[in-house]
């Protein structure tokens, strides 16, 4: 039996990446424990060279624990919505569940949908700062090279599942996965 991994843009992948590194942070911290005590119970005192190591192994432990504490931070996206945007994205490139940092503020939104020059998103979050979020997303555009990009963030469903079905008519473009690769790697 294989694990499958999930990939950034898929419904589950927070609730899926919180788990794995929760994992891995808690074995980071067990392995350094576990080098510090080896050193303990073989020297019978604390100064020895193994508690260098263990301690340095701290860095590792703690930059993980910092992953943690932002997947904790990303709130739980409804299903009932992503299966009802799902149904109408048809051949519309889109991901999912994403999670946008910035300097200054976090946006969670459930799905972008991208077509030609036309990117669009749909939050079920009042919280999220759409213009703010559109901002953000223009700014990263064009800091690589991808212009003429029409952005529209929706707090309205029926907006956006409109606007979803919309796209359908018009015809592909050529850096729309481009664009939904770049969305997910600025992305938790």
């Amino acid at each position: 039996m294989s694990i499958q991994r999930l990939k950034k843009g898929a419904f589950d992948y927070p609730r899926y990446e919180r788990k794995r590194v929760m994992v891995r942070t808690a074995a980071y911290f067990l392995i350094s424990a576990a080098v510090f005590l080896l050193g303990y119970f073989s020297t019978g005192k604390k100064e020895n060279m193994l508690t260098i190591v263990a301690v340095l192994g701290l860095l590792p432990s703690s930059k993980s624990l910092v992953s943690v504490v932002m997947y904790f931070r990303i709130p739980e996206f409804s299903a009932s919505i992503y299966q009802e945007i799902a149904g109408h994205a048809g051949t519309v490139a889109a991901v999912y569940s994403m999670y946008l940092t910035s300097y200054r503020l976090n946006f969670p939104v459930n799905c972008f949908a991208v077509r030609g020059n036309n990117l669009i998103g749909y939050t079920e979050f009042p919280a999220c700062n759409a213009a703010a979020c559109e901002e953000h997303i223009s700014g990263i555009l064009k800091q690589n090279g991808i212009k003429g990009v029409t952005i529209k963030l929706f707090h309205e469903k029926t907006r956006f599942l409109e606007r979803l079905d919309q796209l359908q008519a018009l015809e592909h473009g050529k850096k729309e996965d481009e664009i939904l690769t770049l969305l997910c790697d600025i992305s938790l």
